[in-house]
């Protein structure tokens, strides 16, 4: 049965602040309580919404994958073709990392934490959102093959090949201190890809203008 809309508000707040808490001090360093004083409430209350700090670390996640993917649904959804759909989800993503900058090591938590505890339900939630990426990457590639942009490629292994890229970019950022602008870099990697895959034809028509990207780079901001 659905709880009542103050109760999702009430839900939603206490998952803000422990993501707040949980992201300067860390999963096992951090106690219900920290939480439940940064969120003013008492530690009862705290318990009354989630039965471990474990239940609440993975409703942090779950809610930060949800609104991830919505969006990413809604602008891949509104796009008008095939090359709007690899914009609308790069952009998403470079937004959904730079509005948690500060707060960005602890996806990297989550992902260790996956890989640690006995509770399936983390591993699941990773994958749950690796695969909705995934099939939207595999349509669209194919569509992009079918539309004469891209040579025949197997699909499936370009997408796992550009989900590694992909993540590959963003602990760089992460461990880098966030030194290099991020929407540069996802913009590199697609010239990168790009040149390898497109055909002949669409290649004549976008050549020069990624070999443009290619040369000017993205580790300064301004080029």
């Amino acid at each position: 049965m659905p709880l009542p809309v103050d109760k999702h508000q009430k839900r939603a707040e206490l998952v803000r602040h422990a993501a707040d808490v949980f992201a300067r001090t860390g999963y096992h360093t951090t106690k219900m309580q920290d939480i439940a004083t940064r969120a003013d409430v008492g530690k009862g209350t705290l318990y009354e919404y989630f039965r471990t700090k474990e239940e609440l670390f993975l409703a942090v996640y779950d809610a930060w994958m949800t609104e991830y993917e919505n969006v990413v649904r809604s602008r891949v959804d509104a796009a008008s073709d095939a090359l709007a759909r690899v914009d609308a989800i790069r952009d998403s993503a470079v937004e959904f990392y730079e509005s948690r900058a500060a707060q960005a090591p602890l996806l990297l938590e989550f992902w260790a934490h996956a890989l640690r505890t006995d509770n399936p339900a983390f591993l699941e939630r990773v994958r749950q959102t690796r695969d909705f990426l995934s099939s939207l990457g595999a349509g669209i590639t194919a569509s992009l093959v079918q539309a004469g942009w891209f040579d025949d490629v197997d699909v499936d292994s370009f997408t796992t090949l550009e989900a590694g890229i992909s993540d590959g970019i963003f602990l760089s950022w992460v461990l880098g201190g966030r030194s290099f602008p991020l929407a540069k870099a996802y913009t590199f990697r697609q010239s990168v890809i790009g040149l390898g895959l497109l055909s002949p034809t669409s290649r004549s028509l976008l050549e020069d203008r990624l070999r443009t990207k290619l040369r000017k780079g993205f580790h300064a901001a301004e080029r």
